[in-house]
């Protein structure tokens, strides 16, 4: 995608005239897909009968799709997601920083699929005169695009752009604003999700995008399984796994919950941005088979994450960081 698309553009519509030194490029960083347009590339299409599952991708609403779920967010695919949060983010750090510091002008960028791509994404940001940049990490999780390839990727720049100043704020980690957005998401199933009972315990299943253990021990993960567990309260148990690659796995998690903590029904909630593949394939994919294994106990599906104010307060929080130590 180039420069003048919309989506390169949709945050950097800002006037560049800040006095040398006072301004800050700011690039979001995700990761990227082309994927979860169709709403059959989400939870709400899980154990939905085929005819419904190749609805058209041009239905507006869940009502015209039979059988579908009242639930349905119809969330953004992900470059309509990731669009819109560089939006959000831009006018948050305005709103919070003022015109006295001028400080952001914010740039999405992703490591693959959309671009612009890091290195041209701050060489853009250069030739508007802005050489402070904060990269902040758009992504659940720090496996190892978060680290290794990251790094990588700045000591190039680095060398190529010796005039820019780069700085990497913290990723999104473990947050109770993010713990209440998963709780959010829970009680999105409304009347679809099973509640605690007499002698009855619901279990919740975090499930993020997998990456190989080498990379990410997950202990921020188990933190946020903890936080929204206390937040759900009595009644609940929740446990955290990954999609695929890494432990714990998502077989290894539901083993705990329903064998360990007697779990008589399970929601799984995808830690994921926006529909798409791995939601579908790998999280969906290995929930089916749980179902096979645990014919008793009944499960459930929660939206994913989307588009949402407090994951771009955590964004800005990570942001204002680095501007405070600078």
């Amino acid at each position: 995608m180039s420069e003048s698309s919309p989506l390169a553009n949709s945050a950097t519509a800002q006037s560049t005239d800040h006095p040398a030194g006072s301004a800050w490029g700011v690039i979001l960083l995700g990761h990227g897909s082309q994927r979860g347009a169709s709403p059959r590339e989400c939870s709400c299409a899980w154990q939905l009968p085929p005819e419904d599952t190749d609805a058209p991708v041009a239905v507006e609403s869940p009502a015209e799709l039979p059988d579908w779920p009242a639930w349905c967010l119809r969330c953004p695919s992900t470059p309509q997601g990731l669009g819109e949060a560089a939006r959000r983010l831009q006018l948050q750090l305005e709103s919070e920083t003022g015109s006295e510091s001028g400080r952001a002008q914010v740039l999405l960028s992703c490591l693959e699929f959309i671009e612009p791509f890091p290195d041209a994404a701050i060489r853009m940001l250069s030739e508007r005169g802005l050489d402070k940049v904060v990269v902040m990490p758009y992504l659940l999780g720090h496996g190892k695009h978060a680290t290794i390839e990251m790094d990588e990727m700045l000591d190039e720049v680095r060398a190529q752009l010796p005039q820019v100043q780069l700085y990497v704020a913290d990723g999104l980690g473990a947050d109770p604003r993010l713990a209440a957005l998963v709780v959010e998401r829970i009680g999105d199933l409304a009347a679809a999700a099973p509640v605690p009972g007499p002698g009855q315990t619901v279990g919740v299943l975090l499930v993020k995008a997998g990456t190989r253990t080498q990379y990410d021990d997950c202990l921020w993960l188990a933190e946020l399984g903890r936080m929204v567990e206390n937040r759900l309260g009595l009644g609940y148990a929740v446990d955290v796994a990954q999609s695929h690659y890494g432990d714990p796995t998502m077989e290894f998690a539901a083993a705990r919950l329903v064998e360990e903590r007697g779990v008589s029904a399970l929601i799984c909630v995808p830690y994921i941005f926006f529909p798409g593949l791995i939601l579908t394939r790998n999280v969906l994919g290995t929930l089916n088979r749980l179902q096979e294994q645990y014919a008793d106990v009944v499960m459930t599906v929660a939206p994913p994450l989307g588009v949402d104010d407090r994951l771009i307060a955590v964004a800005a929080d990570r942001i204002r960081e680095v501007w405070n130590r600078v």
